[in-house]
């Protein structure tokens, strides 16, 4: 796969992959906005991970409390080189595989890649063979059996998308061996983005009507949680609590963050001069991580009906995820950042122009890319969490 890392607004998210740690306490910016960025006094210093070759871009694109990171290199055109890194040690996966997500057990999920192919797979602490998930039909042209592992929870449900017989995609849920189709709204596809410990289904789907419609999938039922006004909506996460957020097309053309809870779509709005905004995440606190833009883009977590601003230095950047400190990841003008209690760090690169986030561990590790001072070709990187 690319590794598009200099594009700045992630608009899709691996939240629900791993359930963080569950929060102690609520941080105290969220009370108020916060006017601008202050440095943080707490330096990190950036860990690189070494890649087999040159010409191999790498990432950390997940990773849990317990220190176990997973990652990929763009071996070539259409192959990656999947990769566990813990304590200093990387382990490398057979095949191309990408692995996406972690929980904190250590059950890795991610894809089998191809040129034309991705099957999902499932790969159990202690073991070193991913297991392939299969699919739940396909046809026989280029690309015509493919499936992706999206999110797992801590049963070890795993929830993702895969070709039919018909030639669409739907979402599906593995659980006991088992892929099961959790079908449609109606329309012709379907597609899955979280899992809660209790085993609801957050996702999207076609409605007969045509527009897609963010979904929840609880105990063999898909329910449309409708729109803001517009004609669709989509899910992006969920949170244990049973919370889901997305964005929706509003009635009077724009878009805009929402928080789904008890039966209710909650518009989650823009800050003054902004028009549009897109829910990138939920931690299990219920706090909202959102991205809004007017002539600029902006973030904000949104937080029992209150913005906390992150203010960062004008330019572009973009949020990746919260976790459940309510510590946030993202990018801002080519340098990845660890945004805490209303205070900005720059995390700087391994010597080079760029860095990228990806994610953040329930520890408040941020992984994702960056390129070192010798060469152009990014190292899949970690940041320790401040004092560590």
């Amino acid at each position: 796969m690319p590794n598009n890392r200099r594009t700045f607004v992630h608009l899709a998210v691996m939240a629900a992959a791993a359930a963080p740690l569950s929060l102690t306490g609520l941080p105290p910016a969220l009370a108020a906005p916060v006017p601008e960025p202050r440095p943080d006094p707490r330096q990190t210093t950036p860990a690189g991970v070494g890649i087999p070759g040159p010409g191999s871009p790498g990432s950390l694109t997940s990773g849990n409390s317990r220190g176990l990171y997973v990652g990929h290199w763009d071996s070539g055109a259409y192959s990656t080189t999947g990769f566990l890194w813990r304590d200093g040690t990387v382990h490398v996966l057979n095949g191309s595989t990408e692995p996406k997500a972690v929980t904190e057990d250590g059950l890795v999920i991610g894809d089998f890649v191809s040129h034309y192919d991705r099957q999902a797979f499932r790969l159990e602490h202690g073991t070193s063979q991913p297991q392939g998930l299969g699919y739940l039909g396909g046809t026989h042209t280029a690309g015509g059996y493919s499936s992706a592992a999206v999110a797992v929870n801590r049963a070890g449900v795993i929830v993702g998308t895969s070709t039919t017989n018909a030639g669409t995609f739907h979402a599906f849920r593995w659980a006991d061996n088992h892929l099961q189709d959790l079908g449609t709204l109606g329309g012709p596809s379907s597609s899955a983005v979280a899992v809660t410990s209790a085993g609801a289904i957050a996702g999207s789907s076609n409605t007969a009507a045509g527009p897609s419609h963010a979904f929840r999938w609880w105990r063999g039922t898909l329910h449309d949680l409708g729109t803001l006004g517009g004609p669709s909506s989509t899910a992006v996460a969920a949170n244990d609590a049973g919370q889901i957020v997305g964005y929706s097309d509003t009635a009077d053309g724009h878009t805009h963050a929402f928080l789904w809870e008890r039966g209710r779509l909650i518009d989650l709005g823009t800050p003054p001069g902004d028009t549009e905004s897109w829910a990138i995440g939920i931690n299990n606190a219920g706090q909202v991580l959102v991205l809004s833009r007017g002539s600029s883009n902006h973030a904000f977590v949104w937080w029992h009906g209150q913005r906390a601003t992150i203010s960062v230095p004008s330019g572009d950047f973009g949020v990746t995820a919260i976790n459940d400190r309510g510590t946030v990841a993202g990018t801002a003008n080519g340098h990845a950042f660890r945004w805490r209690d209303g205070r900005f760090t720059d995390l700087g690169t391994l010597g080079g122009p760029y860095s990228d986030a990806n994610a953040i561990t329930p520890a408040d590790v941020v992984l994702g890319s960056s390129d070192p001072a010798d060469s152009p070709i990014p190292l899949a990187t970690f940041w320790p969490a401040p004092g560590r």
